[in-house]
């Protein structure tokens, strides 16, 4: 039992070596660094003319640095990560490996959950500057934060069961990107689509677990999803690679 958990361990760190130390890899973080900054310039931009606004007009209410720039930014992180982790998660069992089919499926998730924290990492950098110039409240950042990583583990063990099921990179990378545009375009008309068809999209959408990450409210209800979202995603991709080993 030691000597697999052992292994188990040392499977997992190879991997995440093997993540961090490729140069693909390091390309979509760069992509993802990319949208945030679009993402933050955008928010940025929105907050200093509410910012202006205010002085003219004093709001009945303190301009709120979360709330209006820090909030609406961590929900964009979100949409961007749907738009990059389809592009890691493709070629997840691209290679075969020697080792048992449970130690390649929690390998790969921990591997690209690991990447996909980097990511977050370069946009906290982002929100980190805020710091410099005023005070924002870290408590709804760190729950923000928090929202994003349990979405996207959520998000990367789906994804990871649907490259399980494909025959190959390009045809993981279409059925999953297709499941990110859907889930964003959900989010986006759960927002401003039909009042009367807007809880149908609410239902599919990611972003009001997000959004109630970002203004600092920890829902236990968002995080036992997440997990058992994660928990099934791993169980289902274990299932499915079984019969493709055994049979090679």
């Amino acid at each position: 039992m030691l000597g697999a958990s052992v292994t188990t361990v040392r499977v997992i760190a190879g991997e995440v070596r093997r993540q961090l130390s490729s140069r693909t890899s390091w390309l979509m973080v760069g992509l993802f660094a990319l949208l945030a900054g679009g993402a933050f310039v955008t928010t940025l931009n929105a907050f200093l003319d509410q910012s202006t606004q205010a002085l003219s007009a004093p709001p009945p209410e303190p301009i709120n640095l979360n709330q209006l720039l820090i909030r609406p930014f961590l929900f964009q992180v979100g949409m961007a990560a749907l738009l990059v982790l389809p592009l890691i998660t493709a070629r997840a069992y691209a290679q075969e490996r020697r080792v048992t089919n449970l130690q390649i499926v929690l390998a790969t998730f921990v591997g690209t959950l690991t990447l996909y924290a980097v990511m977050l990492l370069a946009s906290l950098a982002l929100v980190a500057v805020l710091f410099v110039y005023g005070a924002p409240e870290w408590g709804s950042i760190v729950s923000g934060y928090l929202g994003l990583l349990l979405t996207g583990a959520a998000f990367i063990s789906a994804a990871l069961f649907i490259s399980s099921l494909a025959t190959g990179a390009v045809a993981a990378g279409i059925a999953t990107f297709a499941i990110s545009l859907m889930l964003a375009a959900a989010t986006w008309l759960a927002r401003s689509g039909a009042p009367d068809a807007q809880p149908v999209f609410r239902y599919f959408s990611v972003g009001e677990g997000l959004d109630d990450f970002a203004k600092g409210v920890v829902d236990t209800g968002h995080i036992v999803a997440c997990l058992t979202i994660i928990a099934l995603g791993l169980f289902l991709t274990l299932r499915a690679i079984e019969p493709q080993r055994s049979g090679n």
